[in-house]
């Protein structure tokens, strides 16, 4: 079964969409939104496992602008 989260991302420089556009690049993620409040872009991953999770929060915060990433795994009861 895929494992989904959703990827919080804050960011120090650079636009949202510009770094939304990199954030849709990254292998894994399905979907990158810019929103308006406390977070500048939201990210929808699916993988395998939550190790690839873990890989992928890596990756995105090496986009350039980027100050912060948060991961919320998605628990289905």
């Amino acid at each position: 079964m895929l494992e989904t989260a959703y990827v919080l991302i804050r960011l120090e420089r650079n636009t949202p969409a510009e770094v939304a556009r990199q954030v849709r690049r990254v292998s894994g993620v399905a979907e990158a939104a810019v929103t308006m409040g406390e977070v500048d872009v939201l990210g929808i991953v699916h993988e395998d496992s939550t190790k690839s999770i873990a890989a992928i929060k890596r990756e995105l915060e090496a986009i350039e602008g980027v100050g912060s990433v948060s991961v919320c795994v998605v628990v289905r009861p």
